[in-house]
Parts: structure tokens; C-alpha cells; sequence
């Protein structure tokens, strides 16, 4: 039985938390019911956008592009079909009146001078037609001037306008275009490009922007040097899918106009809502040779509830979901996937030192790589899966059910892929680094809270052992532990670290041991045996290599020596040496030393480089030939994996090659693999050196190896790992 509180401070906690708790229940359930009203209200408007286009409607408030125009034009004139002018602007009815009249009862074809008279019918009857489009035509027409009583020729773009129960045409007219102006030029000109209130743009047959008024970039924030060349869908703000686009195209194209409500993004992120109007601009034959959008921005209309919506569940910075949506979707995920028995996951991933980004290109630079990472983790995961920003350097990935473990690899794999090339801001490339941690549903747990714990733990591990993604060890939550970076400079000192020795044996029956690797291990304090995946690129990272790789070259030498002593034929020690090792001026003199200090003949030791590292020396001659004259052979290891040539081979001088045992492990499955190993083999043969293979696991690798002409083999088949004992007593054993 409890007993209550004295001071009730407990109880009250407890209340508190449930009712914080409710409240953020009910907050989620009106932020559903909020986002669910939005998206029916999108689509009410859409349909709303067809009915209209399908009956023909076109009212003046409706078309924004002809309301500003007849706003901005100085001089046009309205017809009917049969070409009567119903209105005429200030300008025109000054410029066209006869006798001082007004044009309003007149036709236009009576100010038509002759050599345009029959374009002027033409434009009557193809507007009259019931098959008309709402395109508009460009035309060149000669006209009368009441004023001057001499015919001028005017450059027109003429626009039908359907009403409800009938069409009227609008003239708009310019004084013609220099000789050598471009059509362009003459759009921007009749239509006063600069006076609209309302945002114009202009493009190209296939789409692209020609030119944009100042409204527009007061609506948009994008100048004209931002978008010409460009598309306008650099606009869209996603919230329109394919089949919207689509079906606005082929409006348009069938049609020659368009008129509806587009959602588009501002240049500082914001989305906003505009409506608007597109139209074809077509020449004398038919063909399209301009669209012109106008654009009115009603965002302060229709677009408070959603804009507020949208803030409230998405990060500002990069447009992703924040960790209120992210909690949401995932507890939709849970209800989804609990019915269907299926798994889905979590992942947390940060940026590795993304402080330092901020200082080294600033606050404003290091914004823009976090939205260059949003935008390629979107990139690398499904539609139907959510990227969300959950701290500064910290982001959330939901994949949605049915998804295992070998695909949630796959597209962790996928992701640091994407993150993999630099990130360019101004004239810096940033390269970023993250850890991944992943918990699954519902083994790693089975609500929100849980799985994101965990897969932070996971993401904890992961970064604490040098690793780039681990998933949640179930049971196990991630403690603090010791900086493997510091602990790794410090574990000679502390005795922490041993080499073992791998035998290299002819790949005959006898298989006689003619040589052996030397491999680093190293066994923690508190974390146990750690990994040389996970160890060695932390030291190759921090500079520690160096010093390491010296004392395994040292115990190494000396061992050789002690070897001999016990009656052990002479055997080749082969060390591996990193990119760090080489790069450094003093190694071929550290080596020098070593060997006069352990007196060990140099032609026993075989320093392996990788392929890369192989190529890269070739730039580096004096380290090159030191390591030549102190007599050391050298094996090219992991051969076939890079894309070195036999020239560049040749001109190196190396004694062996080792064949990568990723080609080892496929010998007897895979044609192609045994087809390379023996062109590997034959190359070794053509040019002088011994061809080693690493990675024999079974006894039917071994017999290909032979078969195809090897020299020697290593691999657990053959000789595992083993202490320096161990291998004397193996060697020595009859």
C-alpha cells in the first residue's frame, strides 16, 4: 500500500506530468486535424480551379493578367468578335478618334489601315471561332492616326477574354520596336513590363524565364539575374504534386491559358499563396513563342492558418519536420505497424565538429551546409519516410514499415554516400562526417521516447568506437566511455597492445611456411579487445599511426632476430605501413635504425602499402629510393582493388603483389573471380614478382590458387592469427 506524500509535492509532479502530457496528446490531434482541413481545402480549390476553367469563365477578377494590364497598359482597346470597340484607354481614344469623336461606336476595322486589314479580320474570326483558345496572338499592325491622318504601324498583342455569355478581345498596342529588338524586347514593352503592380513573367517556348518585372521580385525576393535561364518551378514550394503539373500543362497547351492558384516559395523559404494567370503568346503561323504569367501574391488572404500550421511543426532553417511532427508520424507509425506485426525504424545522426564549421566559414555558411544536408538526406530516403531537424547539428529519420535490418543498412550506407562529397559554400568545401544510430520498432522499443533513446545510444556507441552506424545492442543502453582517441596514445605506455602473427604458406600439399604478417591487436582496459577496423582509422586520424606503426615495425624486427636464435628457418615479415607512415620524411631513416639495432637482414622484411599508396609514392622519389637502397622489399597489398596500371606498377619496383581477398572469397562461386585471380597471378608473373593471396578460408580456394600458379597464401585455412610462440612451436612442428 503507498502512502501519500506528506506535503503532496509527489502527487502533484505526477498530475502535472499527466496533464503535460494530454496537452501535448491534444496539441497533436489538433495539429492532425488542422493539417487534414488544409489539404481539403487545397483540393475544394483545385476542383474549384477546373469547374471554372471548364465553363469557360473568365472574368476579369478571375484573370489577373488581363486586370493588370489594363491597369498599366497606356493604350488598348476592347472589341467584341465582330470587331465593335466597346472601350478604348485615354491614350488610344485620343490617338484613334475621328473628328474629334469618340471610338466607342466605331469598328476597328475602320482604323485598320489596308495592309493590316485582312490580319485584323483574321484575328476576328479565329477568336469568333468556338474552338478558340485563350492564347494570345502577337501581331504588327498599321494603324490610323486621327491625330497625324497618317497610317503608324504599332506592335499588338491581342487577348481574348471569355465572359459568361459572350468574348471580348483585348488590343494591346505599342509603338513599334527598333528594327533590331528582339521579341522579347517588344512583350516587355507593350505589355509595361515595369508599371505592373502585379508579378510578370516572361519564358521561353520550353519554359525558362526571359525576363521578370520589379513586382515580381518584391513578391518573390528573387531579382532578374536570379531566375533568367531558370525554371519557374525553382518557386514551388512542394506542395503541388506531378499530377497538378501535369494537368496544368495540358490546360495550357490545349488551351493557351490558365488560371488558378499556385503555392511557391519565397528566396528567404517562406511559402506563400498567389493566383494566377499563365497565357501562350503565339506568332502569325500558329506557333508558341512566349508564355506570360502575371501573378498576384494572396498569401495575407488564404494563407495565416497554414503558414502558422507549417511554422509550428517544421524547422525554420531547413523546411524539414520538426521533433513535434516527428514524434507524431512516428506514433502513427507505431498504431500502423502494431496491427500489421511488421518493423519500422528510427535513426539519429549529427555532424561530427560542426562548431568549427561556424568558426571557420561563419554562422551564415554553416546554415547553409545544414540545409545541403537536409536536402541530401530527403534525397536518399523514401517519399514516404520523414527526414526531421531535431537539434542544431541533429537530425531524425523514420522509415516506415516493413523495413529490416539489411535494407535500414543499405540505406544508412545510401546516406553516408550522400553526405560523402564536400558541400560548397562560397570558396569553401565543406566535407562533414556524422554518426548514425538506428532502434527498431518494437524490439528496441515501443514508444516514441524509447526508440528515440535508444537509437541516441546507439548513435553514442557508434561515434565512441569510430564507427559511421551501429544499430541499438538490445539490453545494453550506451554508458560514457574513455576517448579511444586519447586512450589510443596512451596504450603503449599502459602495455595494451601486442602483435600477432599470421603464417604465409606455399599453397601445395607440403604448405611450408616461407613468411608471416605482423598484426597489431589491441586490448582495452575497460572496453576489452577493440577492433582494428575500429582502432586504426582513429589512429590514422590523430597522428598516432605513426608512433604505433614504428612499435610494430620494432617488435617486429626484434622478433625476427629472437626466431632465428630459437633454431626458426628465416622466415619474410611483412608490416603494413600507412599513407601517414610514408608521408613522413624520417621513416626510410627510422627503418635504417631499426634494423642495425635488431640485426635483421633488410631483404626479410616486406613492408606492405595499399595500391593507392603504392601510386602516390611514385610522386614521392626520395622516400621511394631510400626505401630501394635499405635493401626492404616492398608487396603492393589489396591488389585489383584500385585502378593502377602496369606502367605505373613497373616504375615502383615492388616485390609482390597480394590479391585482395574480396576476389579470394568468390573463387569457387563466381567465373569472374577465378578469370581475375589468374589474370592477377599472370601479371605477377610477367613482370617479375611473387603473387600472394589473402583470405583462403576453405581447402577448395586453396587448390584454384594453386592450380592457377600462386605463390603463397594467408588466410584462417591455412594458419590463423597466433602469438609469437605459437607460431615458432606451428613452424617447428613435424
Amino acid at each position: 500500500m503507498k502512502t501519500r506524500p506528506k506535503n503532496g509535492v509527489e502527487e502533484r509532479a505526477v498530475d502535472t506530468a499527466l496533464s503535460s502530457q494530454e496537452l501535448q496528446r491534444q496539441m497533436f490531434v489538433y495539429a492532425q486535424d488542422l493539417h487534414d482541413l488544409m489539404e481539403l481545402h487545397v483540393q475544394l480549390q483545385q476542383r474549384y480551379q477546373w469547374v471554372l476553367q471548364a465553363h469557360g469563365r473568365r472574368d476579369n477578377s478571375n484573370d489577373v493578367l488581363l486586370g493588370t494590364v489594363r491597369q498599366s497598359c497606356a493604350m488598348y482597346l476592347v472589341t467584341d468578335c465582330a470587331g465593335k470597340i466597346t472601350f478604348a484607354s485615354p491614350a488610344a481614344d485620343q490617338i484613334f478618334s475621328l473628328d474629334a469623336g469618340s471610338l466607342k461606336a466605331d469598328l476597328i476595322s475602320d482604323i485598320a489601315h489596308s495592309s493590316s486589314l485582312a490580319t485584323v479580320r483574321n484575328l476576328l474570326d479565329k477568336f469568333s471561332s468556338a474552338n478558340a483558345t485563350g492564347a494570345i496572338e502577337m501581331r504588327k499592325l498599321q494603324l490610323h492616326d486621327g491625330a497625324k491622318g497618317h497610317p503608324v504601324w504599332y506592335d499588338a498583342l491581342v487577348i481574348p477574354a471569355r465572359k459568361l455569355d459572350h468574348i471580348e478581345i483585348v488590343w494591346l498596342l505599342g509603338a513599334q520596336a527598333a528594327p533590331n529588338a528582339g521579341e522579347t524586347e517588344v512583350q516587355k514593352k507593350v505589355l509595361s513590363f515595369e508599371e505592373c503592380e502585379d508579378g510578370l513573367v516572361l519564358t521561353s517556348p520550353d519554359g525558362l524565364i526571359q525576363a521578370v518585372n520589379p513586382a515580381f521580385t518584391r513578391i518573390t525576393g528573387y531579382g532578374a539575374a536570379d531566375v533568367t535561364g531558370r525554371n519557374p518551378s525553382l518557386l514551388s514550394a512542394g506542395r503541388q504534386d506531378s499530377s497538378f503539373y501535369g494537368a496544368f500543362w495540358a490546360h495550357l497547351i490545349d488551351g493557351g491559358s490558365w488560371t488558378g492558384e499556385f503555392f511557391n516559395r519565397r528566396k528567404n523559404g517562406h511559402i506563400y499563396t498567389e493566383w494566377k494567370t499563365v497565357k501562350a503568346i503565339k506568332n502569325e503561323v500558329g506557333v508558341t513563342i512566349s508564355y506570360i504569367a502575371a501573378c498576384a501574391d494572396i498569401s495575407a488572404r488564404v494563407g495565416e492558418a497554414e503558414e502558422l500550421a507549417h511554422l509550428a511543426y517544421h524547422d525554420a532553417l531547413t523546411g524539414l519536420p520538426n521533433e513535434r511532427l516527428l514524434a507524431d508520424r512516428t506514433s502513427q507509425a507505431i498504431a500502423t505497424t502494431s496491427r500489421s506485426g511488421t518493423q519500422f525504424c528510427v535513426m539519429l545522426l549529427d555532424l561530427h565538429q560542426f562548431k568549427r564549421v561556424n568558426e571557420d566559414i561563419g554562422h551564415d555558411g554553416g546554415d547553409r551546409v545544414l540545409q545541403a544536408v537536409a536536402g541530401r538526406l530527403k534525397a536518399a530516403v523514401r517519399d514516404s519516410d520523414t527526414v526531421a531537424r531535431v537539434g542544431g547539428d541533429e537530425f531524425a529519420i523514420l522509415l516506415q514499415s516493413p523495413i529490416d535490418d539489411e535494407v535500414a543498412f543499405s540505406v544508412a550506407s545510401k546516406i553516408l554516400g550522400a553526405l560523402g562529397a564536400p558541400i560548397q559554400v562560397a570558396e569553401h568545401a565543406v566535407t562533414v562526417r556524422v554518426s548514425i544510430g538506428c532502434a527498431r520498432y518494437p524490439v528496441d522499443g515501443d514508444d516514441i521516447a524509447t526508440l528515440l533513446k535508444h537509437a541516441d545510444a546507439a548513435k553514442y556507441g557508434a561515434k565512441r568506437f569510430g564507427l559511421e552506424f551501429s544499430f541499438f545492442d538490445t539490453g545494453v543502453v550506451a554508458t560514457p566511455a574513455p576517448d579511444m582517441g586519447f586512450d589510443i596514445w596512451r596504450a603503449l605506455e599502459r602495455n595494451e597492445l601486442s602483435v600477432v602473427y599470421q603464417p604465409q604458406v606455399t599453397p601445395d600439399n607440403h604448405k611450408v611456411v616461407r613468411g608471416c604478417e605482423a598484426l597489431l591487436r589491441w586490448n582495452h582496459a575497460s572496453l576489452g579487445e577493440v577492433s582494428p577496423s575500429v582502432f586504426i582509422p582513429i589512429a590514422e586520424k590523430n597522428g598516432a599511426i605513426i608512433a604505433l606503426g614504428d612499435w610494430v615495425l620494432d617488435t617486429a624486427c626484434r622478433q625476427l632476430r629472437q626466431w632465428h636464435n630459437a633454431g626458426l628457418p628465416d622466415l619474410t615479415l611483412s608490416v603494413h605501413v600507412s599513407s601517414r607512415q610514408l608521408q613522413d620524411s624520417n621513416f626510410p631513416a627510422r627503418v635504417r635504425q631499426m634494423l642495425l639495432d635488431c640485426g635483421v637482414e633488410p631483404s626479410l622484411l616486406e613492408i606492405e602499402i595499399s595500391e593507392v599508396d603504392a601510386i602516390a609514392l611514385r610522386h614521392k622519389p626520395l622516400t621511394q629510393s631510400a626505401l630501394r637502397e635499405l635493401g626492404v622489399k616492398v608487396a603492393v597489398v589489396d591488389f585489383g582493388v584500385g585502378s593502377s596500371s602496369l606502367h605505373q606498377l613497373r616504375s615502383l619496383q615492388v616485390d609482390r603483389l597480394k590479391i585482395s581477398q574480396r576476389f579470394v572469397r568468390n573463387l569457387v562461386l563466381s567465373d569472374d573471380a577465378q578469370a581475375l585471380s589468374q589474370c592477377f597471378v599472370g601479371i605477377g608473373s610477367a613482370m617479375g614478382l611473387d603473387v600472394t593471396a589473402g583470405g583462403v578460408e576453405d581447402a577448395d580456394q586453396l587448390a584454384i590458387l594453386a592450380a592457377q600458379g600462386c605463390d603463397l597464401v594467408q588466410g584462417y585455412y591455412t594458419g590463423k592469427p597466433m602469438s609469437a610462440g605459437a607460431l615458432l612451436d606451428w613452424a617447428l612442428a613435424p
